[in-house]
């Protein structure tokens, strides 16, 4: 575990998320000497359900999943973290516990950043604080839209919506999950969806290119599936 300014130096971690872009020196520099990084193997435990959460988190590279597990022990994706999205940001001026347990999906590094110094900064950084309030709401709208796409009844429709939701996260054309993790995170068998991503590839919609990559070739035309 090292302090962050190594990250800096060579333009990763802090210096890549928006909401710390717009800080002055001395803010950035609170931020920077009070920041760690550390980093997880694949399927490595981040954090558990109920932990407190003391550190705001920041995934500097990888990716996090967090999920709970039914009364039959499978398990249930509730939301996948990507490279520069952050955890636990609402619970700044809260005390909180980690509502699911955070696995890594793959090698992947966080850098953990103070609340404290965070507090510090939101009261006296008008900018800052509209930046936080501009990053919740992105976070509660991808809720309701995970929630919308759990509610589509058709399996067909309820993936493209997903590969478009996802698609829409990345800005890549790609959604880098493999199959059990996409079934996990819409309540599908891993089956259901191998076959539902061989009609969606057949359809032209998507192209699958390894065994966790697939590219949005029809980016309109999976949203429209689920619309009709």
């Amino acid at each position: 575990m090292n302090t962050c300014d190594f990250c800096q130096s060579r333009d990763h971690c802090l210096s890549k998320v928006n909401l710390f872009k717009e800080l002055g020196v001395d803010e950035s520099k609170s931020i920077y000497l009070t920041a760690k990084h550390v980093d997880y193997e694949k399927n490595q435990r981040v954090f558990s359900l109920q932990e407190p959460i003391d550190k705001i988190l920041i995934v500097r590279y990888g990716k996090i999943k967090t999920l709970i597990y039914d009364e039959e022990g499978r398990e249930n994706i509730l939301k996948i973290y990507l490279p520069g999205d952050i955890i636990g940001e609402d619970s700044i001026f809260l005390e909180k516990s980690y509502e699911a347990d955070g696995l890594a999906i793959e090698k992947t590094g966080l850098c953990q950043v103070d609340k404290d110094t965070l507090r510090q900064i939101l009261v006296t950084d008008i900018n800052f604080s509209t930046e936080m309030i501009k990053n919740l709401s992105q976070k509660l709208y991808e809720s309701e839209k995970l929630l919308e796409i759990l509610s589509i009844k058709d399996a067909y429709k309820r993936l493209a919506a997903f590969l478009a939701y996802r698609s829409s996260l990345t800005k890549t054309g790609l959604v880098e999950l493999n199959q059990e993790n996409i079934a996990s995170s819409i309540n599908m068998s891993r089956e259901t969806v191998s076959r539902k991503l061989s009609q969606l590839e057949e359809a032209g919609y998507i192209e699958l290119l390894a065994y966790k990559k697939i590219k949005i070739k029809n980016l309109p035309g999976l949203i429209n599936l689920k619309n009709n």
